[in-house]
């Protein structure tokens, strides 16, 4: 009888462990989800070796740019002003305001010289590619994540 309840619960554990390892697999690292998105438009545009060798490098200065330009400040920036937002002065809430007005006009500014930037070895044509392809992408995670998280 004692070894049908060592069996049990080996049993019990190995279900549970996998349960709790298949958790934490679900949460995709950044640096994943953007070599995601680089192959994906690649892919969907019809470049050469070297072209796709340009758009790979130049698709990675773009997203380390914003990401330490805008992602990363207004991360910050929810975490300190505005996660406790009933606490925040007027005079705080016009400095706040007028740092988010600046990080997006760094993330236009950067979005500009990005698309300058595949204007001067691609045509304006394969250009727009890229930006529908990018835009497919998006829509195709957070569908996905949608999908996961069984939001309608």
């Amino acid at each position: 009888m004692k070894i049908k309840h060592i069996a049990l619960y080996t049993l019990i554990a190995l279900f549970t462990t996998s349960a709790w390892a298949q958790k934490k697999d679900k949460k995709m690292s950044y640096e994943r989800l953007r070599a995601m998105k680089i192959n994906f438009v690649i892919e969907k545009v019809d470049l050469t070796t070297e072209e796709e060798s340009f758009v790979w490098g130049a698709f990675e200065a773009y997203e380390t740019r914003v990401y330490n330009k805008y992602h990363k400040k207004m991360k910050s920036l929810r975490k300190k002003r505005l996660a406790n937002i009933e606490e925040v002065s007027e005079a705080g809430a016009n400095e706040t305001l007028d740092s988010i007005i600046h990080f997006r006009s760094e993330k236009e500014k950067a979005d500009r010289e990005f698309m300058d930037t595949l204007k001067s070895k691609l045509t304006a044509k394969q250009v727009l590619e890229i930006h529908v392809a990018e835009q497919e992408f998006h829509k195709k995670m957070i569908h996905r994540s949608r999908k996961e998280k069984k939001i309608p």
